[in-house]
């Protein structure tokens, strides 16, 4: 097959890129970045802010922000969709669309994150090390089971259908926390040596019982928040006086592709 790549700049959510194929039925994936539209929504709103790589470390008004962070949803991605379809080189043409050929969005891959600020940077790392090495065991079924959690059952528990497993990812001096699940998996890791992230990365919506479309990407997020916050939960236990202590100036961030 051959492939275009348009890397795009847009004026809400700024880097993406869009991928063409040339051969029938000419399928398109879309990239874009939640945490970049909603920092420029929040520059528009006039809400100050201190920026990390991919999200935001301080906020004035953090009410305001995750007000912002929520309206991100599918009208605002097919706004950004059509806008670019307008300007690209497609093999379809407009005689094809109204003719009722177009394209319709659905989700293939969905980052759902949460970023939890330390009061005091300097303790993150001798933190998040003391984490790591109290989670070693998050791939192991029952402890996976806790985190994605799947609908109640009577009777004897129901085989997952996968091989749950944890991963630790060194690159540099930089550590990540990997706990699998059937083609998803949720990590963990030190964003600017001053904050815990922790990232649902949703390969398949199957996995939580959700519909590609794009019109459930919000039942998808409010799912993916659900596992961050039943990781936190289960690790508040052996961590609680940390954990409690981070601030949080937003709840939400975003990565999506689409197809």
């Amino acid at each position: 097959m051959t492939w275009f790549y348009f890397y795009v700049w847009d004026a809400d959510f700024g880097p993406g890129f869009i991928k063409i194929c040339t051969y029938f039925p000419y399928p398109i994936k879309v990239w874009l970045n939640g945490h970049e539209w909603a920092k420029r929504q929040a520059a528009q709103a006039g809400i100050e802010f201190a920026e990390l790589s991919n999200g935001f470390a301080t906020c004035a008004d953090p009410g305001a922000l995750q007000a912002i962070c929520d309206r991100l949803g599918p009208g605002t991605i097919e706004v950004f969709f059509e806008r670019w379809m307008g300007r690209l080189p497609l093999p379809l043409t407009g005689a094809d669309r109204a003719a009722g050929y177009w394209r319709e969005l659905s989700m293939r891959q969905i980052e759902v994150s949460r970023t939890l600020v330390f009061d005091v940077p300097r303790h993150a790392r001798s933190f998040f090390e003391a984490l790591v090495a109290d989670n070693l065991d998050l791939g192991r079924p029952d402890s996976v089971e806790l985190i994605f959690h799947g609908p109640r059952r009577t009777g004897r528990p129901p085989k997952l259908g996968c091989v749950p497993k944890t991963k630790i990812v060194t690159r540099g001096t930089e550590v990540t926390v990997n706990a699998f699940y059937k083609s998803s998996r949720i990590k963990q890791y030190l964003k600017d040596g001053r904050a815990l992230r922790i990232e649902t990365v949703v390969n398949s919506p199957d996995d939580l019982r959700c519909q590609r479309r794009l019109e459930h990407l919000e039942e998808l997020q409010t799912r993916a928040r659900d596992i961050n916050r039943r990781l936190l939960d289960a690790q508040r236990v052996g961590q609680g006086c940390v954990l409690a202590s981070l601030t949080r100036p937003a709840t939400f961030g975003q990565r999506l592709d689409y197809c």
